[in-house]
């Protein structure tokens, strides 16, 4: 049995998103803004994130950071970079990384919440130089802080984001959805409209 990939259109049909937060998203994916899609676990994150790559024209290269073979390469213009705790350092495993995505040279950098590498060192050097799409844990509704704690990020480094997607998780349901997207301003973040 093969894996589902979830598509824009599935969204709006389950309720997980509206049309509007789709289209607000399509616009900064295009514009290349660096995006950080937040919540529990089992909230949804990596869905999004493969709905949203179907806005991906295919003439754009996409190099998404995973571990264990959780990520899918589902288009042509995907490279999954796959990586796991082993007995090399954390360094090494992060500088192989960093290595790979300069080699791939993609207009995308996706990274699915992940532990096996130094994400907050791939983002000091690589955010500026590519658009990153990023998933985090936010299990408070601090969500900032959340996501400092969790990817290990300073404030520097958080600002540099442009828009945050907040998902929530109808634990009596089981109903998954974007709360609320926000826009990152002086690292602050500021709920769209």
């Amino acid at each position: 049995m093969g894996v589902y990939i979830f598509t824009p259109e599935d969204l709006v049909r389950y309720g997980s998103a509206t049309e509007d937060q789709l289209e607000a998203l399509r616009k900064a994916l295009l514009e290349r803004r660096d995006i950080l899609i937040v919540g529990s676990s089992r909230s949804g994150k990596t869905k999004l994130v493969e709905a949203l790559m179907h806005f991906i024209p295919d003439d754009r290269k996409v190099a998404v950071i995973t571990a264990y073979g959780e990520f899918k390469p589902f288009k042509p213009n995907i490279v999954v970079i796959d990586t796991q705790f082993d007995n090399r350092p954390l360094e090494m495993r992060t500088s192989e990384v960093i290595s790979k995505i300069r080699a791939i040279n993609p207009d995308y950098v996706v990274i699915d919440t992940i532990h096996t590498i130094d994400a907050a060192r791939v983002f000091r050097e690589l955010i500026d130089d590519y658009a990153f799409i990023v998933t985090s844990l936010a299990l408070t509704d601090d969500i900032k802080d959340e996501v400092k704690h969790w990817l290990r990020i300073d404030d520097e480094t958080f600002g540099k984001f442009d828009v945050v997607v907040e998902l929530k998780r109808d634990w009596r349901t089981g109903r998954k959805s974007i709360n609320r997207i926000y826009r990152v301003k002086d690292g602050e973040l500021i709920p769209q409209e």
